[in-house]
């Protein structure tokens, strides 16, 4: 990221994580995903970019990592940024049959990612998720 240079950057206050996030743009006009980590909460942030590297290659559908690295704010991941609409603005205006389609697909995603082994680090899944929480 050090090389890169954005010309606009708007954050964007929606999810989960503690992350600080961005939507920025690079001078040829490229889009990407910019999140950023504070030092204090970044322990597993490397393992959390090789995983998104692994889903990527399965081909399912995502924000498709690009870089990692330490900037002063924190760690960063840098994504491909995918425009779109917020579902949780826009599935309530689908019909049935497409909310069920898209739930359909979107099962299909889990299966996929549950194809990966955790990594033999990987905390406990409740003492994560109530972390998430606890950020919320």
């Amino acid at each position: 990221m050090p090389h890169m240079k954005f010309t606009s950057k708007h954050p964007i206050n929606k999810g989960w994580s503690c992350d600080q996030k961005f939507c920025v743009t690079t001078q040829d006009n490229t889009k990407y995903l910019l999140r950023v980590t504070p030092f204090d909460k970044s322990a597993n942030r490397s393992e959390m970019f090789q995983m998104q590297q692994k889903a990527a290659s399965l081909g399912i559908s995502m924000c498709k990592p690009v870089e990692f690295g330490t900037c002063e704010e924190g760690i960063y991941i840098l994504q491909k940024w995918i425009d779109g609409e917020d579902a949780e603005d826009r599935i309530p205006e689908l019909s049935d049959t497409e909310q069920y389609a898209y739930g359909l697909e979107a099962g299909h995603i889990p299966q996929k990612i549950h194809s990966i082994p955790a990594p033999e680090t990987q905390e406990d899944w409740e003492i994560r998720f109530n972390r998430k929480m606890d950020c919320k």
